[in-house]
């Protein structure tokens, strides 16, 4: 069953699909409306553009993590509000939409009737390169869009000149950072009607995956400030609505409070248009019976399904188009690859203390009880909270607590939407350690040891795998950092599911267990797999004060205890086969390793 009908948030989900034939493709990699409707299928999200223009605020900032339709449902605002160009006037795209006969057809009103400014600057975080170009690029082909408009012999010249030169590429920087202002003017005055101003990627410049700065792009959170809000703030009744889409919700409620501007905001927590960003059960449901594949809702669910915007459960929809793209299979590790990448940016300078918080989010119910920082001002914010928030702004974690979004400081339990997501996290897990060690050859002959048994080669893996991550260096007295470094290395076991650790079940508890499982993602975890798997049991213990024999003796003693505390007394989990219980003994510079097979 799906969370939404777990929940109770199902109810009142219309569906309605919207396309040119029957046989329609889905818009892979289309994020134009107008080239969508034309040749794909679509799931009709018209009504966020009531939600708009009912909205009484002068600008609508809307955030939400990438691949869940900000960019398309931009391009079908800008398309429903545009005025025409010559030779389209009968161009009607929302004849079979929502929007088109909604509240008795009070909102064609507003069908064609604007000149649009449509800015996209998200190009600089799937590109990466300097904000400062993207954002000339983007008012360049904007100016040079309008100048067949802008003709009309009662506007200054001068200030056509100025769209001219930035439409040419040979303004100045001055002439680039005003001309969003003198365009929004000229329209007005060409058009006889207030402008909209639609801006895809507004947050880029806060982005951190927007990170190249240049000599000439040194404060590109300066740079939108002019280019952008300032134009907002001075326009003010030259603009009929002005809609923001990005991830980040504190750059806009910032500059926005800065300028006077009244705004209305939509984050992940909100309630206001949650049901118009990502795909319902429903409408997912929807989209696999008109593809003949009813029968993979489940598989959907499992994967895709789990995000929680306001009151709403969805799923991403550039995940669901992928998985019908790819027959409703499951993701192998290929296509896993850009969320591991993305997640890795993101975690790169992480410690193996905050690493362990990841761990703990694979398991059973796992979860991270933090704050989410969504304001404008938050000088106490830690950076492991701002971390977390990233995160989930990002859309790798999600919350159910969605209740009172403007309390910042209340804890919120995070945890992974989905089983997606889950893998890709291992990936990035498994990389982690094999990136702390200088050769990959020491991860794999540690993982190859311990499901074999070989004391040797898993002790001189592991003595060579510490001299590499620094493990002890800055904490030389707590068995943490080792206990944490066995787990990870445990991830990614050939045949085996993540590794399970009860470091939290209370004071001297370092035991880990890896269980043999049958379900693995692709191809590549069966690599080196054992015929005959064993429950895998894991204790250690640390004295930075033993000698060598001493630290013979911690392991042994580590093994001995697995017996004692009863800590592998179950029954073997199919497909595993027999048992197999290891000892640690580390004393912050050496280690020593004993095996027992059962």
């Amino acid at each position: 069953m799906s969370e939404q009908a777990n929940n109770g948030c199902a109810d009142g989900f219309g569906v309605r699909l919207i396309g040119c034939a029957d046989d329609a493709a889905l818009p892979i990699g289309v994020h134009d409306y107008a080239e969508a409707l034309g040749c794909c299928m679509l799931v009709d999200k018209t009504m966020f553009i009531a939600d708009v223009l009912d909205c009484d605020a002068s600008v609508v900032v809307c955030c939400r993590p990438e691949g869940f339709g900000k960019s398309m449902n931009l391009s079908m605002l800008g398309a429903f509000l545009e005025r025409p160009a010559v030779g389209r006037s009968g161009q009607r795209l929302f004849a079979d939409a929502q929007i088109w006969d909604a509240d008795g057809g009070r909102y064609r009103d507003e069908h064609a009737c604007y000149p649009v400014i449509s800015l996209d600057f998200s190009g600089a975080a799937r590109r990466g390169p300097a904000v400062a170009s993207v954002v000339r690029d983007a008012l360049s082909g904007e100016c040079a869009r309008w100048l067949a408009l802008l003709e009309a012999p009662d506007l200054a010249r001068d200030k056509v000149r100025h769209i001219e030169r930035v439409a040419r590429g040979v303004a100045s920087t001055d002439e680039v950072d005003s001309v969003l202002g003198v365009l929004i003017e000229l329209l007005e005055m060409a058009c006889d009607e207030q402008v909209v101003l639609l801006v895809d990627g507004y947050d880029v410049a806060w982005s951190r995956r927007a990170s190249a700065r240049d000599a000439s792009d040194a404060d590109p959170a300066g740079l939108f400030d002019r280019v952008l809000f300032d134009a907002i703030a001075t326009a003010r009744d030259s603009l009929r609505l002005t809609c923001l889409m990005g991830e980040r919700p504190g750059p806009a409620e910032a500059a926005l409070s800065l300028h006077g501007c009244s705004y209305c905001l939509t984050t992940p927590l909100s309630t206001w248009c949650d049901r118009w960003f990502g795909f319902s059960d429903a409408e997912v449901q929807a989209l696999l019976n008109h593809a003949g594949r009813e029968e993979y809702l489940d598989d959907a669910r499992e994967w895709l399904e789990g995000y929680r915007f306001g009151r709403a459960y969805c799923s991403s929809p550039e995940r669901v188009i992928g998985f019908l793209d790819r027959g409703c299979t499951a993701p192998v590790r290929a296509d896993l690859y850009g969320y591991a990448d993305c997640l890795s940016r993101v975690v790169v300078g992480w410690n193996l203390d905050r690493l362990s918080v990841l761990f703990d989010l694979l398991e059973a119910h796992g979860c991270a009880e933090v704050p989410l920082c969504l304001g404008t001002a938050e000088p106490d914010v830690s950076p492991d909270d701002g971390l977390w928030t990233a995160l989930y702004l990002s859309g790798f974690l999600t919350t159910d607590m969605t209740e009172e979004p403007e309390h910042g400081d209340r804890l919120r339990s995070l945890r992974l939407p989905n089983n997606e997501l889950r893998q890709a996290l291992r990936l990035v897990i498994v990389e982690w350690f094999e990136c702390a060690a200088e050769d990959i050859r020491d991860v794999d002959a540690f993982r190859d040891g311990l499901c074999h048994g070989n004391e040797d080669t898993v002790r001189r893996a592991l003595s060579r795998i510490l001299g590499d991550a620094g493990i002890g260096a800055t904490d030389p007295d707590t068995p943490l950092p080792y206990h944490l470094l066995l787990q990870g290395l445990c991830f990614g076991l050939p045949g085996y599911a993540n590794p399970a650790s009860r470091r939290k079940c209370g004071a001297d508890r370092w035991d880990i267990q890896v269980f043999p499982t049958g379900a693995v993602l692709d191809v590549a975890d069966t690599i080196g797999m054992l015929g005959e798997r064993p429950l895998i049991t894991i204790n250690l213990m640390y004295d930075p004060d033993v000698d060598a024999l001493g630290l013979e003796l911690l392991a042994v003693q580590a093994l001995l205890d697995i017996e004692r505390d009863g800590i592998d007394e179950i029954r073997v989990p199919r497909p595993g086969v027999g048992r197999m219980r290891w000892g640690f003994g580390f004393d912050g510079q050496h280690v020593a390793t004993v095996c027992q097979r059962l």
